[in-house]
C-alpha cells in the first residue's frame, strides 16, 4: 500500500510538473506572439507623394499619416509638391528626383496637374505623351523602390474656368476618370479614385463643401476625403471606430469615411 501511495504521489507530482511546464511554455509563446505583433505594428512604412497644390493644401500627406497612425499603422510621408506642376515637370525637377533617389518607398501617390488627366483622355491618341510621362516617372521610381505600390490619383472636377474647359462637371469627371486609368495602365500602376468619392459626396451631401473659395482646391473636408480614399488604397481595410478626424466635424468625417469605403472597397461610383 505504501509503495502504491508513493507511486500515486509520484505520478501526481509529475503531472503537476508537466502542467506547470506547459503553462510556462504557453506563456512564453503568448509573449513572443505579442512581441511579434508589436514589432509588426511598429514597423515603419514609407509613402512618397508627388503632386501640386491639390496635394499640399491642408498638408494632406501629414493627414494621411495621422489617419494611418490612428489605425495602428506606422506610416511616414515624403511630399514633393509645386503649385501647378504636372508629372512631366516633376520628371526634371531636382527635388522630385532627389526624393526618388532616396528610395525604399512602400507606396507612391502620383497627382498630376488638375486638368492634365482629362486632356489625356480627351486628346485620344494625341494624349499618349501624357500617359508616357506617368510611365517614365514610375519606371524611375521602381529603380530605387522596386517593391513600391504606385497609384495615379483620379482627382476631381470643379466649375472654375468653365469646368476646366471641358464644358460640364459630368464630362470633366468622366474625362478625369478615363485619363487616370489610361495613365495608370501606361505606368503599370493603379488608380486612386478620389474623384469618384467627390462625385458621391457632392450628390448626397451638398451641405459639405469640398472646395475652397476658389472653387477648385480642396477644403479641409475635401482633403480629408482624399486622404481617406488614399488610406484605403494603401491598406484595403475598413476604418475603425477610432479613426482620426483631422479636425473635421465628427459627423462629416464619419460620412466621408463611409464614402471612401464605398468607392474603394465596393467599387461604387
Amino acid at each position: 500500500m505504501k509503495e502504491m501511495r508513493r507511486f500515486s504521489l509520484s505520478n501526481s507530482h509529475q503531472a503537476d510538473t508537466h502542467a506547470s511546464q506547459m503553462l510556462s511554455t504557453l506563456a512564453v509563446c503568448l509573449l513572443l506572439l505579442c512581441a511579434g505583433q508589436a514589432v509588426a505594428q511598429s514597423e515603419q512604412q514609407r509613402v512618397l507623394c508627388i503632386g501640386n497644390s491639390f496635394t499640399y493644401y491642408n498638408d494632406s500627406h501629414q493627414w494621411l499619416c495621422d489617419i494611418a497612425k490612428s489605425e495602428g499603422k506606422n506610416l511616414s510621408a515624403t511630399s514633393v509638391t509645386v503649385g501647378g506642376y504636372s508629372l512631366y515637370r516633376h520628371l526634371v525637377h531636382d527635388k522630385t528626383q532627389s526624393a526618388i533617389l532616396d528610395g525604399d518607398y512602400d507606396f507612391v501617390l502620383l497627382q498630376d496637374q488638375s486638368q492634365t488627366p482629362a486632356r489625356c483622355a480627351a486628346l485620344g491618341r494625341k494624349g499618349r505623351p501624357i500617359a508616357r510621362d506617368a510611365r517614365q516617372l514610375a519606371e524611375r521610381i521602381r529603380i530605387y523602390s522596386p517593391d513600391a505600390h504606385i497609384w495615379v490619383e483620379q482627382t476631381w472636377a470643379y466649375p472654375h474656368g468653365n469646368y476646366g474647359g471641358f464644358g460640364s462637371m459630368e464630362r470633366f469627371d468622366s474625362l478625369l476618370r478615363r485619363g487616370a486609368k489610361k495613365m495608370a495602365r501606361s505606368a503599370h500602376a493603379k488608380v486612386s479614385p478620389i474623384g469618384d468619392g467627390f462625385i458621391i459626396a457632392r450628390r448626397e451631401r451638398p451641405d459639405i463643401n469640398l472646395y475652397t473659395e476658389d472653387g477648385s482646391h480642396p477644403s479641409p473636408s475635401g482633403t480629408y476625403l482624399k486622404c481617406c480614399v488614399n488610406y484605403l488604397m494603401l491598406y484595403a481595410t475598413p476604418f475603425s471606430a477610432q479613426t482620426a478626424t483631422c479636425g473635421i466635424d465628427a459627423g462629416q468625417a464619419a460620412y466621408l469615411r463611409s464614402v471612401a469605403e464605398r468607392v474603394v472597397l465596393h467599387g461604387e461610383k
